[in-house]
């Protein structure tokens, strides 16, 4: 159920309801994805959890904080973001605003790598002012599960430290949940194989030889729908059982 097609006087959460509020940013994502591949994704899987645990969907939080260019390839345009101090603030209000309509169980559901930590301050932040209520921070790679992963990197040929942003099982996921607004045609026909040289640090600015042609991390070749239709199904399902799991359990005092 949509909060933001309730009236007010359908706003009554129980102490059971869930709440989900997902989370993206607006960045590139190489040249064949849309820009907001991030906040589609976690758009669908709040709408599949909320439909598996009757929760309710708070509206989209779509721009996050800014990537490091190390994680989109290089610098491109698209970028739209916002400070951690303003997207911390922004996050704690709204769970704020939640927590005082009466919902306990929060779960902000994110696919961008950068908002973590900030989602986690956010968190913190609340539970600490409001005993009682639980914050989950669910990213859909959390709950991919290893042997899945593993035996899709396996089944592929494409090893996982090969497939990052804009990669294969990314590009895959867009490609199912919303093939309307893919360009197949602009996916290079090697799938993007980049070999840049890749470090585990930062450096601004970013090394040209770090950098990708296309942003593409490091390579989306195999990406297909039917495979995303895969992911998301095992996403979903155990993003449920993930949900369903921690909020049985009593919250720590």
């Amino acid at each position: 159920m949509l909060i933001g097609d309730m009236t007010w006087p359908d706003l009554n959460p129980g102490p059971d309801t869930h709440v989900i509020i997902p989370v993206g940013a607006l960045e590139p994502h190489g040249p064949h994805l849309p820009l907001g591949s991030d906040t589609m994704i976690s758009d669908h899987f709040t709408h599949r959890l909320a439909a598996a645990i009757d929760g309710h969907v708070a509206p989209t939080l779509g721009y996050g904080v800014a990537t490091p260019g190390q994680r989109l390839g290089g610098t491109f345009p698209g970028v739209i973001s916002i400070t951690g101090a303003t997207f911390t603030a922004l996050v704690t209000d709204i769970l704020t605003a939640l927590a005082r309509h009466g919902y306990r169980r929060l779960i902000l559901l994110n696919s961008a790598i950068d908002n973590i930590a900030f989602l986690c301050e956010a968190a913190r932040h609340l539970t600490e002012h409001l005993p009682g209520a639980r914050v989950m921070i669910v990213n859909w790679w959390d709950v991919v599960g290893e042997d899945f992963r593993n035996a899709l990197a396996e089944e592929t040929g494409t090893a996982r430290a090969d497939d990052h942003h804009a990669g294969m099982v990314e590009s895959s996921l867009v490609m199912h949940i919303s093939p309307h607004t893919v360009r197949p045609d602009r996916l290079p026909a090697d799938g993007g194989t980049e070999q840049p040289r890749r470090i585990s640090y930062h450096l601004y600015p970013q090394p040209a030889d770090t950098t990708t042609s296309t942003g593409i991390v490091y390579t989306a070749a195999h990406a297909d729908p039917e495979l995303g239709k895969r992911v998301a199904d095992q996403v979903a399902q155990q993003l449920a059982n993930a949900v369903l799991r921690e909020f049985t359990a009593p919250v720590p005092s």
